[in-house]
């Protein structure tokens, strides 16, 4: 278990609390502390006396990207999980996760549905009805590579999965924005996965998060990860139509991420015959509103080499395209 923690002496008892009440107890977790300043950690361990939880102070602080890189690095626990300082999961979740991947022994990682909670400006941590995906009362099920919602985003939740632990499997991210680390990483993961509608978890929406980035790097990541995937995908006419018919309903619209993807690559050019001139207009009105950043997103293979060499790598080989290999970053 991993659960890494920066400055959350508000939260992180309610995460600690989730793992401690788990109907399977045989786990052992490492609390990474990445403000080497801030003694609450060392304190609410020293009261709770778990000799489960080991803690780890990190001599500097890393950030969220190298803190998360620690967890997707090989370990001897046959699986592992990473429990985020301001989520918590329900007593069940370990067992019921457990029990999914045994039930598909060759996937890689299984996650399941969350119930989704909100800070209020106070501090205070107002559960709601709302979950990421609908409820379901459905079984465990297999998640195929190529769904729409993995152009420019993820399936699975960084903090809802647990990962099967495979000799020598390393699944590290170059310093990215922090919004896109579940989506570059579903890249780097073997398919399929495995999805379990049940709500298990909690994701909470906090008033502060890593995940706020600046726009331009963001714009860049999304549409790095467009021209990854159309360029390996080849969609044929017909499912090109859907694609931009998916991201032109979405609110707000994304088609303007699809047509910068086009200019990335060669191979992505026919995409732009299924647009619309109300496409073309969004897209270049925010050329001209925007153009510093969005210079900078159609330069993006080029600022960003690094992001680029494991996109195009990592989703070759998800549709069983014959890639060089790259180094890891």
């Amino acid at each position: 278990m991993f659960l890494p923690t920066y400055r959350r002496a508000a939260l992180l008892p309610r995460a600690l609390a989730s793992l401690r009440t788990q109907t399977m107890t045989n786990w052992v977790c490492e609390l990474h502390n990445d403000d080497p300043t801030d003694p609450f950690p060392s304190d609410l361990l020293r009261e709770l006396d778990d000799a489960r939880i080991t803690l780890v102070t990190h001599e500097r602080n890393l950030g969220p990207i190298a803190t998360f890189n620690l967890f997707y690095q090989p370990t001897t626990e046959p699986f592992c999980a990473l429990l985020e300082d301001d989520n918590s999961w329900e007593p069940a979740f370990l067992e019921r996760m457990l029990a999914a991947l045994s039930a598909y022994p060759d996937a890689t990682l299984a996650w399941c549905n969350q119930r989704i909670a909100r800070e209020d400006h106070a501090g205070n941590i107002l559960l709601t009805t709302e979950t990421v995906n609908p409820p379901s009362n459905e079984p465990a099920q297999l998640i195929k590579w190529g769904d729409f919602r993995q152009v420019m985003g993820a399936r699975h939740a960084n903090g809802a999965m647990l990962l099967r632990s495979r000799a020598g499997q390393s699944f590290p991210t170059p310093v990215i924005p922090f919004g896109c680390v579940e989506a570059f990483r579903e890249r780097m993961f073997p398919h399929p996965l495995v999805y379990v509608p049940e709500a298990l978890a909690t994701f909470t929406v906090t008033q502060a998060s890593a995940r706020r980035d600046d726009h331009g790097n963001w714009g860049a990541a999304l549409v790095l990860l467009a021209a990854s995937y159309l360029k390996h995908a080849a969609l044929e006419d017909a499912s090109l139509t859907q694609l931009c018919d998916h991201f032109r309903q979405q609110s707000p619209p994304m088609t303007n991420e699809l047509l910068a993807a086009s200019f990335l690559c060669i191979e992505n050019r026919p995409l732009r015959r299924h647009m619309t001139w109300r496409d073309w207009i969004r897209f270049l009105l925010q050329l001209l509103r925007h153009p510093i950043i969005w210079r900078r997103t159609l330069r993006a293979r080029t600022l960003h080499p690094d992001w680029w060499s494991l996109l195009d790598h990592q989703t070759g080989a998800r549709f069983g395209c014959a890639v060089p290999p790259t180094p890891s970053p």
